[in-house]
């Protein structure tokens, strides 16, 4: 495929995204959980893990992000454990002693890419919401939006998105709502 025909296909791409409607992610991503988290407000991967420590008004808590399992709960909502002009917190249970990087209402981010090649955009085309687009690693090769990414999310109170450092867990927090969506190693 020639730079021609790539550029026109994002273009294209570009023009069919907004009407796009809400779907399953493709295979090999599958949700395996969602999980109800009120007032939400940042979420990190332990480094080098699928742990993810989830932020809230109640506290902190911490996640397998392969099977969405509750590993550990507490409900401190102290600052001493929150480094928001970091953008650092405290791990508890299998984090315990780790700092980990958050992203979510003080921002941040979480990586928008995994080793080989699928992303996750954040798009708004009507405010207040906001899309969260998964994008196969080759997205760019077809015409057809459709076949290349999907709208997986769209929500008016996103908190953040992004991949686990392992690129096995894809997270989408909410103010109210964790999904996380996983793919076996190798897929």
């Amino acid at each position: 495929m020639n730079r021609r025909d790539i550029g026109q296909n994002i273009r294209n791409i570009q023009q069919q995204l907004p009407l796009l409607p809400v779907v399953r992610p493709p295979a090999p991503w599958r949700l395996t959980t969602s999980r109800a988290v009120g007032g939400l407000t940042e979420v990190g991967f332990g480094t080098g893990s699928d742990w993810l420590l989830i932020v809230s008004a109640q506290g902190r808590g911490v996640v397998d992000g392969l099977t969405g399992e509750r590993l550990a709960r507490d409900a401190e909502t102290g600052s001493d454990w929150w480094s928001g002009g970091e953008l650092l917190a405290l791990g508890i249970g299998v984090l315990a002693g780790h700092q980990v990087r958050m992203a979510g209402l003080a921002g941040g981010g979480l990586p928008a890419t995994t080793y080989d090649g699928w992303t996750v955009n954040i798009e708004t085309f009507e405010w207040p919401v906001r899309s969260v687009i998964l994008k196969r690693p080759t997205w760019y090769e077809q015409a057809d939006a459709a076949q290349g990414c999907a709208v997986i999310a769209r929500e008016p109170e996103l908190r953040a998105t992004g991949f686990s450092p392992t690129g096995q867990c894809l997270v989408v927090a909410t103010s109210s709502e964790l999904y996380l969506y996983t793919r076996s190693e190798g897929e």
